[in-house]
């Protein structure tokens, strides 16, 4: 696959005011050569096994005993390899106590998980970002593995397609045949999109947090998509309403209702 998206997910319920799914874009041959350079940096003093931003930024886990010069010094390094692979950085925000007032009531499973709606607009906004930048071949989107919520989202997803299909037909035909799941031991550019996935939901949960700040300037070469989303509550009253409207006016394309159909009365 020329194009590869790399996706991570930070926060849920109990755990943070926002939840977030990051990914980093970029190509397949460069994803190969981050991944090298990404391995080559986290073996260098101070070792690091597997990344986390999590964990670097409480100096935990892995991180634990790290001294936060050193962490910072590591943090800075990891930042450049991405600015140096990484082409475009799309992102999909949750606030999820107007998710429970909303969609969490209103909607069945999966799509009352705060996880459901993200998952599918990373999907879009990666595919009609790189419309408009030209591309115009398949692109392979890869996610970090759910055991839960990723198989319920991903059954959904070829209604979602034909949606998408309806809407941007020309936009559509560079959509993954499937989206796919993987560790970030397995793939190390899910690392990456977990730095940024961190950092866009400790800063959306406090906007008044500035204390990692400083890695933004590093990777000035990721360009962000205008198709992030962030959903309030009004954002998901919205889409609730037009759901409705369309429902009772009969306007779900015939296409969308057969592949559901398919789906899910077997």
């Amino acid at each position: 696959m020329p194009v590869q998206a790399f996706v991570d997910d930070s926060g849920g319920k109990g755990q943070s005011r926002h939840f977030v799914l990051a990914g980093l874009i970029g190509q397949a041959e460069a994803w190969a050569l981050f991944s090298e350079e990404w391995s080559a940096c986290l073996a260098s003093p101070p070792f690091i096994r597997t990344f986390k931003m999590r964990d670097a930024a409480s100096c935990s886990g892995q991180f634990f005993g790290v001294t936060k010069p050193a962490r910072d010094n590591k943090l800075r390094a990891l930042a450049r390899i991405i600015n140096r692979y990484a082409e475009i950085v799309t992102w999909s925000v949750i606030d999820l106590e107007a998710h429970a007032n909303t969609w969490g009531k209103a909607a069945v499973k999966p799509q009352r998980d705060p996880y459901f709606w993200p998952f599918h607009n990373t999907i879009m906004a990666t595919c009609l970002t790189l419309w408009d930048a030209q591309w115009r071949e398949r692109f392979e989107i890869i996610f970090d593995e759910q055991l839960v919520f990723g198989p319920r989202a991903k059954r959904w997803y070829p209604v979602m397609k034909e949606i998408l299909k309806h809407r941007e037909p020309e936009a559509a035909t560079i959509l993954p045949a499937d989206p796919i799941f993987k560790t970030d031991d397995d793939s190390l550019p899910l690392q990456a999109a977990d730095l940024w996935a961190w950092c866009l939901r400790r800063s959306t949960d406090d906007p008044s947090f500035k204390e990692f700040e400083w890695l933004l300037p590093e990777m000035t070469n990721v360009k962000q998509t205008d198709y992030s989303q962030y959903y309030d509550e009004d954002r998901m009253l919205n889409v609730i309403d037009q759901s409705r409207e369309m429902l009772q006016q009969g306007l779900i394309p015939q296409g969308v209702s057969t592949i559901y159909a398919k789906i899910f009365n077997e």
